[in-house]
């Protein structure tokens, strides 16, 4: 992802665990870094819990649409139960990558129904760590970080920062990094 012209990311998640605030992060690092772009969330029953969808478009150049992404090139997925929900394997673009908050064996089991890159990383385990609850959004930007190379990390951990003033925001950038080493690229 090196040579950006625009890259269409949607991120997949519940009500509670962030996938907004990390689209809205992510768009914001793209701008910082002389990049456009553009969130929007897609919102169902608005309660915790229920599937969230947030697109970001970033690109080289302006973007004028604003339409939901049908067929991203990547899809960040909260929660593995959001893949058949979604039909993400499908719905990816085959050279596309999918970037999953699992395991390494449910990762490689996605390979056999995807043609493209999968990044796993344990979200949930890093989350616990550093916030003590499951809001998984920071964790899962390192690990998307870590393959889209158009975006410095250093400039989404002070926007984090930012976003959560304190220890809370400094929790969370110590998040990013650590999902961002331990993330881990199937091709």
């Amino acid at each position: 992802m090196e040579n950006l012209s625009r890259v269409d990311i949607t991120f997949y998640g519940r009500g509670g665990q962030g996938a907004v605030t990390a689209a809205q992060v992510l768009a914001e690092a793209a701008i910082h870094s002389g990049l456009f772009a553009s969130a929007f969330p897609e919102y169902g029953a608005e309660r915790r819990g229920a599937p969230v969808r947030a697109y970001v478009r970033v690109a080289n150049q302006y973007l004028g649409i604003r339409e939901p992404i049908e067929k991203p090139d990547v899809s960040v997925v909260f929660d593995v139960r959001l893949v058949d929900l979604f039909n993400i394997t499908k719905i990816t673009k085959p050279n596309g990558t999918i970037v999953i908050n699992s395991s390494e064996d449910y990762a490689k089991q996605m390979l056999s129904q995807f043609n493209g890159k999968v990044v796993y990383v344990d979200a949930y385990s890093i989350s616990m760590k550093y916030l003590g609850k499951a809001i998984v959004n920071t964790p899962m930007l390192g690990a998307l970080l870590r393959v889209m190379g158009a975006i410095n990390i250093e400039i989404v951990k002070e926007l984090i920062k930012g976003t959560f003033r304190g220890r809370v925001g400094q929790l969370n950038a110590e998040a990013i990094d650590e999902a961002y080493k331990l993330a881990r690229v199937i091709p």
